[in-house]
């Protein structure tokens, strides 16, 4: 009876065992398939801490492989601004010709004839046997100057030094200003008024001009002929100037030789003038004023067609 029993005991400490076993079992593989879980998902995901850093990491700046070149704004070139041109009437703006200052080798014209004129005059013929007065300053000439120890450019100054004395032939000259005037040559009209230097010179050459009749007209002094020749207005002007450089004076009606009261004054730059207190006028330079009055401080009164005005000294000369 007690084998019995021992044996009952000793089953149910073997289903006991067993079941103890089978539990362990299950509860060691739940928290190791657990634990494999875990494992897994540490391989696969950061951790937070790792993951917050990465986040934290600020982006690298990008690198701009595709960079614009540089164009610089090249403006438009602007054209210059045309200066101002001042109707100024006592300036030649007819073409420079050959018988301009300096007289040169090359150099033709009646300056060149009225200085070879004047080395026949006080070195006799053999001085320019060849040629003469043919008023071409070529070999010959230059030759003549080099063996009177003269230099060989013939500038305004000098010109004038050696021509003093020496008369110009007042009935060539009065003939040729009659020509060139007959053909309406404005230009070799000025170059030869250029040659009269006083009015002496005026007085003779137009006492002879008087015997010719221009445009088969009247007989007319040489400078009311020439100003009813040419009429354009700034042909008249540059005309005028020359018979005031001459000496010659005029009152805004008529001319004179032996002058009016007062001197004549001209503007040697571009000058102000004062018509009355309030109001003035800006004149060109070698603009012929007027005739003095007399002279205030710094300024000069002056009359001009019965009215009286004011300029600055230093900006006028007399005639």
């Amino acid at each position: 009876m007690k084998s019995k029993s021992t044996n009952k005991k000793s089953q149910k400490k073997k289903i006991v065992i067993t079941t103890l076993a089978v539990g362990a079992a299950g509860i060691l593989g739940y928290f190791g398939w657990q634990y494999y879980k875990k494992k897994k998902a540490a391989n696969k995901e950061p951790d937070a801490d790792i993951s917050f850093k990465r986040k934290t990491v600020a982006d690298p700046i990008p690198v701009i492989t595709d960079t614009p070149v540089y164009q610089p704004i090249i403006k438009p070139k602007l054209k210059p601004k045309p200066r101002p041109v001042y109707d100024n009437p006592y300036v030649d703006v007819t073409p420079a010709s050959k018988d301009g200052f300096p007289l040169k080798r090359g150099s033709k014209g009646d300056k060149v004839r009225a200085m070879q004129e004047m080395l026949i005059a006080k070195f006799g013929k053999q001085i320019l046997p060849r040629y003469g007065a043919d008023g071409d300053f070529g070999p010959e000439m230059s030759a003549a100057l080099k063996k009177l120890k003269m230099p060989p450019s013939i500038d305004e100054s000098t010109y004038n030094v050696l021509m003093q004395g020496h008369k110009v032939t007042s009935t060539s000259l009065a003939q040729q200003i009659f020509a060139a005037a007959s053909k309406g040559d404005f230009t070799g009209t000025i170059n030869l008024l250029k040659q009269l230097k006083n009015k002496d010179d005026y007085r003779t050459t137009s006492d002879e001009f008087k015997n010719y009749r221009l445009g088969g007209g009247v007989r007319q002094t040489l400078v009311n002929g020439l100003l009813n020749t040419f009429t354009k207005e700034d042909q008249k002007q540059a005309i005028r100037f020359e018979f005031l450089r001459m000496g010659l004076q005029f009152d805004g009606n008529k001319w004179s030789l032996s002058g009016f009261d007062g001197v004549s004054i001209v503007t040697i730059e571009p000058a102000t003038v004062w018509v009355n207190s309030s109001e003035t006028i800006q004149v060109p330079a070698k603009m012929v004023l007027g005739n003095e009055v007399s002279k205030r401080l710094d300024y000069t009164l002056f009359e001009n067609n019965g009215k009286h005005f004011l300029v600055q000294t230093k900006s006028i000369q007399s005639l």
